[in-house]
């Protein structure tokens, strides 16, 4: 069952590329977005998975869970759209470099330890292993969708990019607003585990 749009949407880029203000974005053209839906996340007899019938109650989500299992969303809601959002690599690295550092992702927060060892190859930022894992998750992103352009975005919104390239991907109208500005999620993103954990 769909949440609200005929199709769903999910960002397939890595943090740090401007997936927060794409899903600011995706909720000004009306859509029921979730931005690292970490409470989707499950642990199961093959590892780390997600709540698929979670994921339905959503017409839009972002950010490393569904980096990790884009393919599997695919797979599970047919013609959904995909967005990769990019970045210049130096400019990447260097933001991560400033958010990522020694102690920032929480040692004793599972979820966040699988997601950041599994798709960075570390948990604190690494940038040789950092620069590998961007290149190979965009080569990746790129290969699984070749031949089904249509269903592909590659979007950069921190050079500019937005409502232009976006809504007629999506065949949206395009607002008469400027696209969202970009913040620093993860700190609001720690704040609400610590909040949950002492609850």
């Amino acid at each position: 069952m769909m949440a609200g749009k005929n199709h769903k949407v999910f960002c397939v880029g890595l943090s740090k590329t401007g997936t927060t203000s794409l899903t600011k974005a995706l909720k000004i053209l009306g859509y029921k977005a979730n931005h690292f839906p970490m409470r989707l996340l499950e642990y199961n007899e093959e590892g780390l998975g997600l709540d698929f019938s979670g994921a339905d109650k959503y017409d839009a989500l972002s950010d490393l869970p569904v980096v990790r299992f884009y393919k599997e969303l695919d797979r599970t809601f047919p013609e959904s759209k995909f967005i990769l959002t990019t970045r210049e690599l130096e400019e990447w690295l260097d933001s991560c470099s400033r958010h990522f550092w020694p102690g920032q992702i929480l040692k004793g927060d599972f979820w966040f330890n699988r997601l950041h060892e599994e798709i960075y190859g570390a948990i604190d930022y690494d940038e040789e292993k950092f620069r590998k894992a961007y290149k190979e998750h965009k080569e990746d992103v790129i290969s699984y969708f070749s031949g089904r352009e249509d269903d592909l975005l590659i979007m950069d919104i921190t050079d500019g990019e937005g409502w232009e390239k976006l809504c007629p991907f999506l065949g949206e109208p395009i607002p008469d607003r400027d696209l969202p500005e970009e913040d620093c999620f993860y700190s609001q993103i720690f704040k609400a585990i610590n909040i949950q954990r002492f609850r």
